[in-house]
């Protein structure tokens, strides 16, 4: 078997491409309700806790560079009473003033669609970080 490693690619008129840039560097997708948060799939994830009613931390296997260079986005949904009912996720903070993020972590916060303010533990939840790894 053979490897092809590359920095860049080129089209054959443009501009050359960074192979890396733009690419997700992890992402998770996990059962918010499930004791142990275990995840269906993953890349680049060592684990998943659930702090408490729809907060959760994601832990990264190999970490950003800077907290300053990561993106991250997601989604989920529940089906309370088969009710099919989603939720906007939110980026919750380390603590008073700092970022949601670490180099190894993100904090998600989850908000049901209008049903309840408190946040809620959901049964799909997937989030995708985008960065450039240390």
């Amino acid at each position: 078997m053979s490897t092809l490693k590359v920095d860049s690619i080129g089209k054959t008129s443009g501009k050359t491409q960074d192979t890396m840039a733009g690419m997700c560097k992890a992402w998770v997708n996990f059962d918010g309700t499930a004791t142990d948060a275990a995840a269906r799939g993953s890349f680049n994830n060592s684990s998943m806790t659930d702090n408490t009613g729809g907060d959760y931390t994601i832990t990264l296997s190999n970490g950003v560079d800077s907290t300053n260079n990561i993106v991250a986005s997601g989604l989920c949904t529940d089906d309370v009473t088969a009710n099919d009912h989603m939720a906007n996720i939110s980026f919750k903070r380390q603590s008073s003033g700092n970022s949601p993020f670490t180099t190894t972590t993100v904090k998600v916060i989850v908000n049901f669609d209008g049903q309840t303010t408190s946040p809620i533990d959901m049964d799909f939840v997937t989030v995708a970080i985008h960065g450039d790894l240390a």
